[in-house]
């Protein structure tokens, strides 16, 4: 997999970001006694002349600095699903509303019996379980799929 695929697939277009971020890849190349001057200025045509992120990955493929950066490229961690931000939002309604109503009779006639205990402990409970088993069971084999996917991208090059 290459670095410059989070752009999107080989046929995306590149900007003067992308090119300019190669040329300073290829510049280290320069210093690092990778190639010399002349490589550099064609390889450097070549970058300026394309168009889209395959052909402009060509010039940095036999690189070993750019192997190790398109190595260390690793996908972000996944992030929580929305699904399980909008449990405990849901959650919190009724919680809030239930301790709102008794913060209200606690304040008006005293002494309550802490009720909401019979509506908190059930919602929290669930809501719980479901985060525990996405953190520990579904984000796991999300990851693992997609670091096998990963793998198989590579190893296709």
């Amino acid at each position: 997999m290459s670095s410059l695929e989070r752009y999107g697939d080989r046929e995306t277009r590149i900007g003067t970001p992308e090119r300019t971020a190669m040329t300073e890849i290829l510049r280290a190349a320069v210093d690092q006694d990778y190639i010399d001057l002349d490589e550099y200025e064609k390889r450097v045509d070549v970058l300026l002349a394309a168009k889209t992120v395959g052909e402009a990955e060509v010039v940095l493929a036999d690189l070993p600095s750019y192997q190790r950066l398109v190595e260390a490229a690793e996908p972000d961690a996944l992030k929580a699903p929305d699904w399980v931000k909008w449990l405990w939002f849901g959650i919190s309604i009724p919680i809030g509303i239930n301790l709102g109503v008794w913060l209200i009779l606690l304040a008006t006639i005293g002494f309550v019996y802490f009720w909401p205990v019979w509506v908190m402990v059930p919602l929290l409970v669930v809501a719980s379980s479901l985060t525990a088993a996405e953190r520990l069971i579904m984000r796991p084999a999300a990851e693992r799929k997609r670091r096998e996917k990963l793998r198989r991208k590579r190893n296709q090059r």
